[in-house]
């Protein structure tokens, strides 16, 4: 039995061998990613901005204030000294990153809060699933599946004035979505094989350097459904055929290098990278 979720494929696309290490071997890093636990964190202040809530601040810097004595692994653009005050520039360098990335979380949720909120007009559910079973020639199931995980169904108003019933993506960004990226993007591609009710998909994103927001709102035909759901079962195909193949040039990709560049090019894993235990 496999499961793959989006993620999942993503990094056995950048390299099968990075997902063997990490899905197989379960190795993981006691190194957090900024992106990760910011996600984290403005994720489920999002949710609570969703249901009605005023606290989302609030939420926000709970979990937040979690990884304030965590090692974390920042990129260059998480720090905007811009947004610290005299003091703050003097801190440590990883202190003044961790309180940039929280004063940016108050900010993308307060532009999501003016901009995206208002043109939401009612929230169906938050935080679903989707979840694609596999099965053989006969019919039977596999017991494979896809899966994913859902930020938001809703009724909301697009650009032109009119209010679709639409399965939504909140997306942190560095750059801006293209106008054509819920057809371009496999994710929503790939939540719509699962969802074949929903006729429109879209983006919500929150620019992490300039603060500004997008709602792109379009539909996915049939035949980008089904590509994209393709892709995912040869995938599948793949791992259960033991296919696992380096790709030595994503060893820096997304400009860090990969946790496990030790192993892979000196035969030794590093010491952040333990072996988590599997559940029983």
């Amino acid at each position: 039995m496999t499961r793959l979720s989006f993620s999942a494929r993503e990094k056995y696309q950048q390299c099968g061998y990075k997902y063997y290490l990490h899905y197989v071997m379960r190795y993981r890093s006691s190194l957090l990613s900024s992106a990760l636990c910011f996600g984290n964190a403005l994720d489920l202040a999002l949710n609570d901005m969703l249901m009605g809530s005023d606290k989302f601040h609030d939420v926000f810097d709970s979990e937040w204030s979690k990884y304030k004595d965590s090692v974390i692994e920042y990129y260059k653009s998480d720090l905007d000294d811009s947004l610290l005050n005299t003091s703050e520039r003097e801190l440590p360098l990883a202190q003044q990153q961790f309180l940039s990335m929280g004063y940016k979380g108050h900010r993308l949720l307060d532009a999501y809060l003016a901009e995206i909120f208002p043109k939401i007009k009612e929230v169906i559910s938050i935080q679903g699933e989707v979840n694609i079973k596999g099965y053989d020639e006969d019919g039977q199931e596999t017991g494979d599946s896809i899966y994913g995980k859902l930020d938001l169904i809703a009724m909301i108003e697009a650009a032109d004035g009119t209010i679709h019933h639409a399965l939504l993506d909140n997306k942190t960004t560095s750059e801006p979505y293209a106008k054509k990226s819920v057809q371009t993007k496999d994710q929503l591609a790939l939540y719509a094989s699962g969802f074949p009710d929903i006729q429109s998909f879209g983006y919500l994103t929150l620019n992490k350097k300039n603060f500004k927001t997008q709602i792109i709102i379009d539909h996915i035909n049939e035949e980008r459904r089904d590509e994209v759901l393709t892709k995912f079962i040869e995938t599948l195909d793949s791992i259960k055929d033991n296919q696992f193949d380096k790709n030595l040039k994503s060893c820096y990709a997304f400009g860090r290098r990969c946790e496990y560049y030790s192993h892979c090019h000196k035969g030794y894993f590093s010491s952040d990278i333990y072996e988590e235990t599997k559940e029983k």
